[in-house]
């Protein structure tokens, strides 16, 4: 019986990246966030002045996110998120923000390894039909809210000066949003969980390119 090859083709990457980057395209019709390699590609092609300079580290950082989860690497996740949390505290601009404003950002850490656990459950030799979707929706509110937590860092460092506004500005609005952002977060991962889920189950029954969702042990 020939050897499975389970080096994933350049041009099946690119073709994957491809098809996030159209969805990308498709939900920037909305008022929606949205991370992943497609969001980067289309940042690529329709740059804003943030994303020129470090703004494309929000999203990078919560696709590594997801994909620390998915290798089996939560720690790395887990002092990745809080790094991120404590630097924004100690970002220039000496503004006050008061820590219950950042709350979700605070759940989604505490959040990391249960949705590790979960990945195990989920996506083995055969794939958990029943998590498949709790899983995918953990796994997006997470990438989302770490996104946001490397957001936050920019805007603290230099961000509030390129749309303008003085850091005390940017201070008080994490208080009126810091409900509502979090809102907007959790539907994001809902969308992106109804999105993925059958495309998962599509990938699965192609046999050529149904292991790159299989983890053995």
């Amino acid at each position: 019986m020939p050897e499975q090859n389970n080096k994933t083709p350049p041009t099946l990457k690119f073709t994957i990246a491809a098809v996030f980057a159209a969805l990308t395209l498709i939900l920037s019709i909305a008022p929606l966030p949205s991370i992943g390699a497609g969001a980067i590609l289309f940042n690529l092609y329709k740059p804003s002045e943030l994303f020129l300079q470090l703004g494309f580290l929000t999203m990078a950082l919560g696709s590594f996110t997801i994909t620390l989860l998915m290798i089996r690497r939560k720690w790395i996740a887990i002092s990745l998120a809080v790094i991120l949390q404590i630097l924004f505290f100690i970002a220039p601009g000496n503004v006050f923000v008061p820590a219950w404003a950042l709350w979700d950002k605070f759940l989604a850490i505490l959040l990391i390894y249960p949705a590790s656990v979960l990945v195990d459950k989920t996506f083995k030799s055969e794939i958990n039909a029943k998590l498949l979707f709790p899983t995918v929706l953990l796994l997006a509110f997470i990438g989302l809210e770490v996104d946001a937590m490397a957001g936050n860092l920019l805007f603290g460092v230099y961000g509030y000066e390129l749309i303008g506004v003085s850091a005390e500005q940017v201070a008080g609005m994490y208080q009126p949003f810091a409900f509502a952002a979090a809102e907007e977060r959790l539907a994001v991962a809902l969308v992106s969980a109804f999105l993925t889920t059958p495309l998962v189950w599509a990938v699965k029954a192609n046999p050529q390119i149904s292991w790159l969702i299989v983890r053995g042990r």
